[in-house]
């Protein structure tokens, strides 16, 4: 019997309901005191408990596909790679063209300073970031350790913006999935250059489930803060390389759709998005800005657009042969790239949609990214 699907899932609360009515039923019988009733009472109240519980546990892993086998539950080497092929063209022809709309990024004379105690010991930051766009949220920022360096002060680093999952905050790629460590592993390994990293909420406003979408003419613009105000900040406080090359995205289920968003519409700004478990089309759940069908929902389409109007970026995108969310539309955007868009697609054999799978997989991305990405890679000492 499968992990995931209803079977299971029936059969352990029909078991609980069944144990509910005998308890109900034959509850008089063990009333009396003495040993034996009163280990037959706590052991039934403790069984249906278990019952409950596993039944919720099958349910929420229905819903969000945690565990995607009995082989992902329990065994780990389940995450091992089945296959990674490279669809499209080749990454070096994505970045030898010039997107259409590119321009250079204005660089200021002088930087605004750093929030008060942020230095090589506290990199990590929250600020609000406001923009044109008419959207002011909160962003998290780690710097890497080079940047508080005598040789650092003079240098401009790469930008790896990251996207939560939903329901999430900003914070989960620093503290959660631990990013900053992992660029900092990379960079000490010389497969990296370490990264600016910042980390957009994504919900604007508060827990709304937006797919990174401006939607209608009385909604934030949240895409256009996401994609144009929070870059244009980071250019303008920090130590930013503005080159493309030196742009790229990360991003998680939700957030990994966020990030393949932003790099695929906006190449003049990013040349290289990181999709974990994320997918191609948006994934409205309560809030839906654009009816399907229109104009509006077709332009978000990333599949369409690989195949129709493919854009000069690069795409490491990983997702799971048991995992519904992420493979469809993973695999047909892999299928429909043309050049000059490039795709690496890495699927695994039987692993879920969760943060552990996603964590393992940030070595092989940053390694790819620091090999594949001009303004990502190691810098010669």
């Amino acid at each position: 019997m499968a992990l995931t699907g209803t079977a299971l899932l029936v059969l352990v609360v029909l078991a609980a309901a069944a144990l509910f009515g005998l308890l109900v039923a034959g509850w008089s019988r063990l009333a009396p005191s003495g040993p034996l009733p009163v280990a037959l009472r706590g052991g039934s109240l403790l069984l249906l408990n278990v019952l409950v519980l596993l039944a919720t546990a099958l349910a929420l892993n229905d819903h969000f596909l945690f565990y995607a086998s009995w082989t992902d539950l329990a065994d780990g080497a389940a995450q091992s790679v089945a296959t990674s092929r490279e669809h499209g063209a080749a990454p070096g022809t994505a970045f030898a063209v010039t997107p259409p709309d590119h321009r250079a990024r204005p660089v200021p004379a002088q930087l605004q300073p750093l929030p008060a105690g942020v230095d090589a010991a506290h990199p990590d930051f929250l600020v609000d970031v406001p923009g044109r766009s008419g959207v002011t949220a909160q962003v998290a920022v780690s710097l890497p350790a080079a940047y508080f360096t005598a040789a650092g002060a003079r240098e401009r680093f790469p930008v790896l913006e990251a996207f939560p999952g939903f329901p999430s905050t900003d914070e989960q790629w620093l503290h959660t999935l631990r990013l900053p460590g992992a660029t900092r592993r990379a960079a000490a390994q010389g497969v990296l250059d370490q990264p600016i990293v910042v980390s957009p909420t994504t919900e604007v406003p508060a827990a709304r489930d937006t797919e990174c979408v401006d939607g209608g003419l009385r909604d934030p613009r949240v895409a256009d803060w996401l994609d144009e105000d929070v870059p244009d900040w980071v250019v303008g406080h920090l130590r930013a390389d503005p080159a493309r090359t030196s742009w790229a995205t990360i991003g998680i289920s939700e957030g990994g759709w966020c990030a393949a968003l932003a790099t695929m519409t906006h190449p003049d700004r990013f040349a290289a998005a990181v999709v974990l478990g994320g997918y191609f089309r948006p994934d409205f759940s309560s809030w839906v800005p654009y009816a399907p069908g229109s104009a509006a929902y077709a332009a978000l389409d990333l599949v369409r657009r690989a195949h129709d109007d493919p854009p000069p970026v690069a795409l490491w995108v990983q997702t799971s042969l048991a995992d519904p969310l992420s493979l469809p539309t993973s695999t047909a955007v892999s299928a429909a790239a043309r050049s000059p868009l490039s795709v690496r697609l890495v699927e695994l054999r039987h692993a879920g949609h969760r943060i552990q799978v996603w964590q393992a997989q940030l070595p092989a991305a940053l390694r790819w990214l620091g090999s594949t990405v001009p303004g990502f890679a190691p810098r010669s000492t």
